[in-house]
C-alpha cells in the first residue's frame, strides 16, 4: 500500500513535471513573441513628437498665420478608479457630454482623447482636479492674430494641423514639417525612466512663407469692398490689386469674409475664393481687349472717327443698343463713351480670328497661374463654334466668362508697356530661422501688345475717367486710367437675370508710371447697377489710399 502511495505520488509528480515542460516550452518558443510584444508594450512607448508648423507673413515680415502651444487632455481609462465620477468632473470643466466621455473611459486602452488644444485657464483647472488617470500632452494649434484679414489668401489648417484651404493647403507638405519620434522606457507602473536616444527622431520644423501681399493695403481694399456692397446692397463683392510691373498681389479680398479662428461655423458660400474661381460676364470692360487689337494692328488711329448709329444698329442677326444714342465718335470716345455698336464695328475690322487671338493672348480662357487653389480658366470658346451673332457680343463682354484674377492680369498689360504677367502671393519659402531657400521671381508669360498701341490705350482709358463713363473714379491726387462694366448675370436656368448684374471697374494708376493695376467688382448691386457708379468710387478709394500709403513708405525709408 505504501509502495502505491510512493508510485502515485511519483507519477503525478512528473505529470505536473512534464506539464509545466510543455507550458514553459509554449511560452518561451511557440508563443514567445507575443509575450515580447506584451513585455515591449508595457515598458517600451514611442511618443509622436509633432513639428511646428512653419508661419505665414505678409511681404513686411507681419504675421498671419502663426502657431501656438496648447495643452491636450488624454486619460487612460485603465487607471481611472472612478470612471462615472472622473467623466462627470470633466464633462463639466470641458462642457463636453458626459456620456460620450464615460464610453471612452470604459474603453480597454491605454490612451483616449477627452479634449484637445484647450486653453491654459483650462489646463490649470483640470490640473488641480482630484482626478486620477487624466494626462497632458503639449501640441501646436494654428492661430490667425488678424481673425478675417486676407482670409481667403491664407486659409486655414484643422485639428491635427493638415491645411485644408487656400495658402496652408497649397503649401500643406512645406509648412507642415516632418514629424519626429522619442523612445521611452517604462517601469512596471508606466512612469518613464528613460529615454532611448539612438531610437529617437527629432522633428523638423515647418517653412514659412513670405507672402507679397501688404496687411495695410489688404486692410484699405477689405473695407473699401465691404462699404461698397453694403452701400449698394451687393450679394457679394471682390477686388485684386496688383503690381502691374513684376505680378505681384499686394491685396485680394472677398466680401463676405469669415474669421480663421472660427472657420468651422463659417458658411462654404463664404470660404470660396470668388477672386479666383468665380466666373462672370465681364461686360464692357472686356472692351479694352477689343480696342488694344484694332490699335496693335494698325486698324485705326484715336482720332478715327465711327457712326455710331444713333443708338440703334442691326448687324449680325441682332439689334445693338447704347445707352444713350450716339452719332459720329472718334475711336477714342467709342471706349470712353462705352459705346457698344462702336465697338462691334471695331471688331468686325479686327476680324474674329484676329480677336480671338488676342483674347487669348491676354490670358483669357485659361488659368493665370497665380499660386492659390481653385483657380479656374474662364470660358472663352473658339471661333469655329461662334454663331452669326457672337461678334456682337463677345467684344462687348458678352458670351464669354472671365475671373477678377485675369482681368487684373489682363489690365496690367496696358499699364506695364505689354506684357502679360504670372499674379503670385508667395515672395519666398523660408526656413524657421530666416534662411530663404527658395523666392519666386517675376515671370512673363507673353509679349501682348507694343509699346505704342499701349501709349495709345492709356490715353484712351485715361479720358474714360476724364470725359467717359469713369468720372466717378477720378481722383484729385494722381492720374487714373481705367473703364467701367456692367454685364448681366447669367441664370443657371438658361439665359439671363433681366434684374441681376455684376458692375466692375478695372484700371490702373498713376498713368505715367503705374504702380497698381486694380479690379473692383460688386455682384448684384441694386437698384443702381452700372460699373462707374458702384465700383467706380471703391476703386478711386482704393487707389487714394493705396498710394498715399506707399508714398508715405518711400519718405520713410
Amino acid at each position: 500500500m505504501f509502495r502505491a502511495r510512493q508510485y502515485a505520488i511519483f507519477f503525478f509528480s512528473m505529470v505536473c513535471f512534464f506539464a509545466l515542460l510543455i507550458v514553459l516550452f509554449y511560452r518561451q518558443v511557440v508563443n514567445s513573441g507575443e509575450f515580447s510584444r506584451l513585455a515591449s508594450e508595457q515598458h517600451d512607448r514611442i511618443l509622436r513628437i509633432e513639428p511646428r508648423r512653419g508661419a505665414i507673413y505678409d511681404r513686411y515680415m507681419e504675421p498671419l498665420a502663426v502657431s501656438l502651444d496648447r495643452a491636450s487632455v488624454y486619460a487612460d481609462p485603465r487607471r481611472i478608479k472612478n470612471k462615472p465620477r472622473a467623466a462627470r468632473i470633466l464633462a463639466d470643466a470641458l462642457d463636453i457630454d458626459e456620456g460620450v466621455l464615460l464610453k471612452r473611459f470604459q474603453k480597454d486602452r491605454a490612451f483616449v482623447w477627452v479634449k484637445r488644444k484647450i486653453s491654459a485657464e483650462k489646463t490649470a483647472e483640470i490640473k488641480a482636479l482630484d482626478t486620477g488617470g487624466i494626462y497632458f500632452v503639449t501640441e501646436s494649434e494654428r492661430n490667425y492674430p488678424n481673425n478675417a484679414m486676407a482670409a481667403h489668401i491664407i486659409g486655414f489648417a484643422g485639428m491635427d494641423n493638415n491645411g485644408l484651404e487656400g495658402l496652408e493647403l497649397l503649401y500643406d507638405k512645406r509648412l507642415k514639417g516632418r514629424q519626429g519620434f522619442r523612445h521611452l522606457l517604462r517601469d512596471a507602473r508606466s512612469r518613464p525612466v528613460l529615454d532611448n536616444e539612438e531610437d529617437s527622431i527629432p522633428p523638423q520644423d515647418g517653412y514659412t512663407l513670405g507672402l507679397t501681399i501688404d496687411s495695410v493695403i489688404q486692410y484699405i481694399v477689405e473695407e473699401e469692398i465691404e462699404q461698397m456692397a453694403v452701400g449698394s446692397n451687393a450679394s457679394s463683392a471682390f477686388a485684386v490689386v496688383m503690381e502691374p510691373f513684376t505680378g505681384k498681389i499686394l491685396a485680394l479680398a472677398n466680401y463676405p469674409a469669415y474669421d480663421l479662428n472660427e472657420f468651422a461655423g463659417a458658411p462654404g458660400t463664404c470660404i470660396s475664393n470668388s477672386a479666383i474661381s468665380n466666373v462672370f460676364e465681364p461686360g464692357s470692360v472686356f472692351k479694352i481687349v477689343t480696342a488694344s487689337a484694332a490699335l496693335n494692328e494698325g486698324l485705326f488711329q484715336l482720332s478715327d472717327k465711327i457712326y455710331c448709329e444713333k443708338g440703334l444698329y442691326r448687324v449680325g442677326g441682332r439689334m445693338l443698343h447704347d445707352y444713350h444714342p450716339y452719332g459720329e465718335l472718334s475711336f477714342k470716345k467709342v471706349i470712353a463713351k462705352s459705346s457698344n455698336i462702336g465697338t462691334v464695328k471695331i471688331a468686325y475690322r479686327v476680324g474674329e480670328r484676329v480677336l480671338y487671338d488676342y483674347i487669348k493672348r491676354f490670358g483669357f480662357g485659361e488659368k493665370t497661374g497665380v499660386d492659390l487653389p481653385g483657380e479656374v480658366s474662364g470660358i472663352c470658346r473658339s471661333p469655329a463654334v461662334w454663331s452669326r451673332s457672337d461678334m456682337t457680343t463677345i467684344p462687348i463682354g458678352q458670351g464669354i466668362a472671365v475671373t477678377a484674377i485675369q482681368l487684373a492680369c489682363a489690365v496690367g498689360v496696358i499699364a506695364n508697356g505689354g506684357y502679360l504677367m504670372r499674379p503670385y502671393v508667395v515672395d519666398h519659402i523660408a526656413t524657421w530661422d530666416g534662411e530663404i531657400f527658395q523666392r519666386h521671381e517675376p515671370f512673363v508669360r507673353r509679349k501682348v501688345l507694343d509699346s505704342s498701341a499701349c501709349a495709345k490705350m492709356r490715353e484712351v482709358l485715361r479720358d474714360v475717367v476724364v470725359n467717359g463713363t469713369g468720372r466717378r473714379a477720378g481722383s484729385d491726387i494722381c492720374s487714373v486710367c481705367g473703364k467701367t462694366g456692367t454685364g448681366q448675370m447669367v441664370d443657371p436656368g438658361g439665359g439671363y437675370f433681366p434684374d441681376k448684374y455684376n458692375a466692375t471697374f478695372v484700371g490702373f494708376a498713376p498713368e505715367d508710371n503705374p504702380v497698381v493695376s486694380i479690379v473692383v467688382t460688386a455682384r448684384d448691386p441694386h437698384p443702381v447697377h452700372f460699373g462707374g457708379s458702384v465700383a467706380g468710387p471703391a476703386f478711386r478709394n482704393i487707389v487714394e489710399r493705396t498710394i498715399q500709403y506707399l508714398e508715405r513708405n518711400v519718405e520713410r525709408s
